[in-house]
């Protein structure tokens, strides 16, 4: 029986949404969690089991059964669970923000969980690192919006709060999507951003890439909200004219990958760029604004008024982040 690398010690589960543990094994397996137990049967050899939701606390232990094998995951919480996704300035890590390094703090109930990315052998996180607690030496490694938005609901709720990290800088949107599922969008190679035919980023930016890679190996664990930062890579005047329509099939995805048709997005609007205030940046601004309109769930996420336009790469990351805490845990 193997357990998929979301499940293991400190683990977070999201709040009053269904408990779905999962992962490979032969025969059936048996999940025990806050009282509640569920079996479930393999399909060709992957199996997911789902329990009810439950309201935040703990600490809980979550037993799994199968193949003669019994594994109990100890230091378990239920509380506010979100995924910050996007390329990099979603992924732009702390120690690089405006943030003071005073503002930084020790916080066991803080916990973030970041998904490695197979072509990079140098990534802040092993992948047996599992959920990290937040100390305040070690988090300037961590997304800068992923530890602002989890510090400020921590701050807001007093629950337990769970943040999942799964970001590729210069990442197109395209990747993200299921293998085949941007064809419908395709434009032809004069008409698409540098970024999908760098050499340095072929490794990740064809279509279905991180989607298969990375973020699919999510599904389908609950969450309370996702937090989506993308945009820069797909930035011509041709991409802006589809991208609402692209952005719109990634929530739909997503959705329907973490099986809630509700989930909340908060989508960040790329910032201004004094050197790139052109048609196609202009275009992306208005292309995010348009999809979240047509999206009851999704939330824009204003970032040109606080975010310097100097740099692809704002360090400004506060005040952004405190808006996407506040959309999620309204």
């Amino acid at each position: 029986m193997k357990l998929d690398r979301i499940f293991c010690d400190g683990a977070v589960f999201a709040e009053e949404k269904p408990i779905r543990v999962f992962g490979y094994s032969d025969g059936l397996v048996t999940v025990k969690f806050c009282g509640a137990e569920t079996k479930a049967t393999p399909e060709n050899g992957r199996w997911v089991a789902e329990l009810p939701g439950a309201a935040s606390g703990g600490p809980y232990e979550l037993e799994v059964s199968g193949d003669g094998e019994v594994r109990t995951l100890k230091d378990v919480y239920i509380g506010r669970v979100f995924l910050v996704a996007g390329q990099s300035n979603a992924e732009f890590q702390l120690a690089s923000s405006s943030e003071a390094a005073t503002d930084r703090a020790d916080d066991p109930l803080l916990r973030n969980l970041f998904v490695p990315r197979p072509w990079y052998k140098e990534d802040p996180f092993d992948p047996g690192d599992g959920w990290v607690r937040a100390e305040k030496g070690g988090v300037g490694a961590w997304s800068a919006i992923a530890y602002i938005v989890g510090r400020e609901t921590r701050e807001m709720t007093g629950k337990p709060v769970g943040v999942i990290t799964c970001a590729q800088g210069a990442s197109v949107i395209e990747s993200w999507l299921p293998a085949g599922a941007a064809r419908k969008f395709a434009l032809g190679k004069a008409s698409l951003s540098a970024d999908h035919f760098d050499p340095e980023y072929s490794a990740w930016n064809k279509d279905g890439v991180i989607y298969d890679k990375m973020l699919s190996s999510l599904f389908p664990f609950s969450l309370n909200g996702v937090i989506w930062y993308q945009g820069e890579s797909d930035t011509s005047a041709f991409e802006g004219a589809i991208y609402d329509e692209e952005l719109l099939s990634f929530m739909r995805v997503v959705r329907e990958g973490f099986k809630d048709k509700d989930l909340p997005i908060a989508v960040i609007q790329i910032a201004d760029l004094d050197w790139r205030r052109d048609d196609g940046w202009i275009a992306m601004q208005a292309a995010q604004e348009r999809a979240v309109e047509k999206d009851p769930h999704a939330t824009l996420i204003i970032s040109k008024d606080v975010c310097e336009s100097n740099c692809i790469h704002p360090i400004r990351k506060t005040e952004l982040s405190l808006r996407a805490a506040a959309a999620l845990n309204t």
